[in-house]
């Protein structure tokens, strides 16, 4: 038997990402590129591996677009097999999910085991029903079985999933099926370190005696192992670390049990089919950090912007990428001080992105004060100990250094106002004053 298929996940259709309604359309356009080369390569079918929506509670121009790719292919008669992800699962038990709407509409076959004690039930898929574990292909000669999310029961599931399928194993061998491919939607654990909770990879390894391609999703970055296990990670970028990992996209699987398995070990076969990871056509996405260690003030943070952007900037600018810029480190300034729009306006001038974003993700310098002479559990001394602090925190600001100690002594004026309770127009224009007195001196 020889087949090729599309091994796809988390698309995230109807993403407003930045509440920018064109990146609402790239997530669509990426998916609809992705049908195109199914189409074009002429494939046997599509299988999704979750999160083709981005939210359970989806708009008309969302499900409009799923639909206009879905249709293509279903016009082709190129079915596609998906399983829920998170995202894609109805917000109620007994609730109808756009997945399970889309199966109705005979666009998708959406894979769905009943579960019993945390054990799927392998059942093949009724279309009266529209449920079951697995549908075949082929000429009843390749088998798809379909987990979808299960949450922090996923470690139960696998587990009984595993066992499942080795009972099943000789039906499938009397049936004369030739291949079998399983899709889970989750990860495997460390390949992420911000997602935990996911199965370790000894887990995963009962399955490797019923399973010839494990097709996985909800984790973005793209990975795999030992030539079955495949995560083709997020097709448009999703979050700005996703940038890092620029192989993301999609898999193209060609079949052939016709060919014998050979023996590479005594531990492991060489799989019968050739997966190529695709790159999926998307959108420039920018994502940099700036450091801030050693500038002492605002100008001096913009001229190191511009440089990056007037380096970087023209070789992105006829895409209008994502921009995303990342302060990091620690400022010798008031970060109060920085001005946003200026900040944006450099990276316009030079990137003339779709978006730009700048995130302040600096840390304040830290205060050690000088105070050797000073024994803090003695109250008598903790308005100088106060006055010391504020001197210290406004001469990290290049503008107010030079005049810190008086700086120190309004900060404590203001905050004995505050204290009385006093006129608040008073106030603001002590402040107006010392300001102006200050700053010209």
């Amino acid at each position: 038997m020889r087949a090729s298929f599309i091994h796809v996940a988390d698309t995230h259709l109807g993403y407003e990402q930045y509440g920018v309604r064109e990146r609402f359309n790239d997530f669509s356009r990426t998916f609809w590129n992705i049908v195109d080369d199914a189409i074009e390569k002429q494939v046997d079918f599509v299988v999704i591996a979750g999160d083709l929506f981005n939210k359970r509670a989806i708009d008309a121009q969302t499900l409009i677009h799923a639909i206009e790719g879905l249709r293509k292919l279903k016009e082709r008669r190129i079915p596609v097999i998906a399983i829920e992800g998170n995202h894609d699962r109805s917000y109620y038990r007994d609730g109808l999910s756009w997945l399970q709407f889309l199966c109705y509409q005979d666009y998708i076959v959406l894979l769905a085991p009943i579960m019993q004690d945390g054990t799927p039930q392998i059942d093949r898929w009724s279309p009266d029903k529209m449920q079951g574990a697995y549908v075949d292909l082929l000429d009843g000669r390749l088998r798809i079985y379909g987990l979808p999310w299960q949450g922090s029961a996923t470690a139960r599931a696998l587990e009984g999933m595993s066992q499942a399928l080795q009972k099943v194993r000789s039906d499938e061998q009397s049936q004369g099926i030739e291949y079998r491919l399983l899709t889970m939607h989750t990860g495997v654990d460390g390949q992420v370190a911000r997602v935990q909770g996911l199965p370790t990879m000894a887990q995963f390894q009962p399955l490797r005696e019923s399973i010839d391609y494990l097709a996985l999703g909800h984790v973005h970055k793209p990975y795999e192992f030992d030539g079955w296990m495949y995560n083709p990670g997020s097709t448009e970028t999703c979050a700005a670390e996703e940038s890092q990992w620029d192989d993301r996209g999609y898999y193209y699987v060609e079949i052939d049990t016709d060919e014998p398995e050979r023996i590479i070990d005594p531990e492991k076969k060489e799989r019968r089919h050739h997966a190529v990871h695709l790159r999926s056509q998307r959108r420039s996405f920018v994502r940099y950090d700036l450091r801030v260690d050693g500038l002492t003030e605002p100008t001096t943070l913009y001229t190191r912007l511009e440089d990056y952007c007037r380096r970087e900037g023209p070789n992105y600018a006829a895409h209008k990428p994502v921009v995303h810029i990342h302060l990091v480190g620690t400022l010798g300034f008031d970060a109060g001080s920085l001005d946003q729009v200026t900040m944006e306006q450099i990276v316009q001038h030079y990137f003339q992105p779709l978006y730009a974003r700048i995130d302040n993700n600096t840390n304040d310098q830290d205060y050690i004060p000088d105070d050797g002479d000073i024994d803090g559990r003695d109250r008598t001394v903790w308005h100088e100990l106060e006055r010391r602090i504020f001197e210290e925190l406004v001469g990290l600001d290049a503008r107010y250094l030079p005049a810190k100690e008086q700086w120190s002594t309004v900060i404590s004026e203001l905050k004995q106002s505050a204290l009385r309770n006093d006129d608040a127009a008073e106030i603001a224009q002590y402040l107006r004053e010392k300001r102006a007195s200050l700053l010209n001196s």
